[in-house]
């Protein structure tokens, strides 16, 4: 029963790490919102790289060409996505004084994931943290019926 407790106890924490960690990141990403400019991008490649991780064996580079003051530019992309073809036309946000941070619309989102399941650790946590079973009652309600 202890032990139950203990676990518990772990899943709370992290869970409410992981939630406290996300809904920050994503207020950051809202609050530099109005500093991000929206535009459509080209990908123009895609490069694969083997990582030899047996978890993550591929990582892909997306590249894509977007139009800055009338120039066209490559820059990499700092999301990835399975549906990615080149050629293919994609909504993207960057931030004007940093073109290394580029990413595909929608992304900005991300971060309510980790909020989302820290959340839902924290609720499993704390049900086998604070749940009070009583073996004997349990026993004797099921022979009873």
């Amino acid at each position: 029963m202890k032990t139950a407790k203990a676990i518990g106890i772990l899943f709370i924490v992290v869970g409410l790490l992981f939630a406290t960690l996300g809904i920050i990141e994503h207020v950051k990403a809202i609050a530099e919102k109005e500093n991000y400019i929206y535009t459509t991008a080209r990908i123009v490649r895609i490069e694969e790289r083997e990582t030899g991780d047996s978890d993550f064996p591929v990582e892909h580079t997306t590249y894509v060409e977007i139009e800055v003051d009338g120039e066209k530019i490559t820059v990499p992309l700092n999301t990835y996505n399975s549906s990615f073809k080149t050629g293919k036309q994609i909504d993207i946000y960057y931030l004007e004084n940093d073109m290394q941070m580029v990413y595909e619309k929608g992304s900005e989102h991300f971060y309510l994931l980790f909020a989302f399941v820290g959340t839902a650790f924290a609720i499993l946590g704390a049900i086998f943290a604070f749940r009070k079973r009583n073996m004997q009652t349990d026993c004797e309600l099921q022979f009873s019926i």
